[in-house]
């Protein structure tokens, strides 16, 4: 089976995911599925230009609609560290409400977008690559501040779900971004990374409508358990 065809079924994956947070929002109105929802449909994005290069070309054209590919990845996917400090203090874990615990979050969530925006995509220059039958752009050189952004960003949001699982005993959250966490290390293909990508994105949206249901702990009660 062509590469690209995986691809599309991962996208078509991702698009299942935020589907699922747009009828839970609908049904609770809880904005913790916003940016969940959110990362998703980015890599939704990601996996279908993957997916469509083949047919694109190399060309003015790919290079463009690849340009959001990394732009997603750089400024939206940090997203997660202040939304996975959230999910954790409304599991119960109370220490991550902490004032300095929100601002060590919020400082290094900006930190990586700007390092990401000023130091990979103001300069950013792709060119064009093939595997296994598709065509994509990526970037000429590897940079610090491209690899920083996702490691940061899993770090933070692995002490938060190693946190809930700890207080809850929710575990799923914790595994599927160990998963994920262990795949990347290894620098498989692209694929693979992505296979382990969605892994991940379902363990995040798992546990947003986990927490919309009775995952949540209300302020009062979770001090009232430390």
């Amino acid at each position: 089976m062509p590469a690209s065809i995986l691809f599309a079924v991962l996208a078509a994956g991702q698009l299942a995911l935020v589907c699922w947070c747009v009828l839970r929002y609908r049904r609770t109105g809880d904005r913790m599925l916003i940016v969940p929802a959110v990362v998703c449909a980015a890599l939704v994005y990601d996996n279908a230009i993957l997916a469509a290069g083949r047919w694109i070309g190399a060309g003015d054209a790919l290079e463009t609609l690849s340009v959001f590919r990394f732009v997603a990845h750089l400024v939206l996917t940090p997203l997660l560290m202040p939304w996975a400090r959230a999910a954790a203090g409304l599991a119960g874990v109370t220490w991550v409400r902490r004032a300095l615990v929100r601002a060590v979050v919020y400082a290094a969530t900006l930190g990586v977008i700007l390092l990401g925006v000023f130091g990979e995509l103001a300069g950013l220059a792709l060119r064009p690559a093939e595997w296994a039958g598709t065509v994509r752009y990526t970037t000429e050189h590897a940079s610090p501040a491209g690899v920083l952004s996702p490691v940061v960003t899993v770090v933070v949001v692995l002490v938060a779900a190693a946190a809930v699982w700890r207080v809850r005993g929710y575990r799923l959250w914790t595994v599927t971004t160990v998963t994920m966490t262990v795949v990347s290390a290894a620098m498989p293909p692209m694929l693979l990374t992505n296979c382990a990508e969605l892994v991940f994105a379902w363990g995040v949206v798992a546990t947003a409508v986990w927490l919309s249901g009775a995952g949540r702990i209300s302020a009062p009660a979770a001090m009232s358990e430390s």
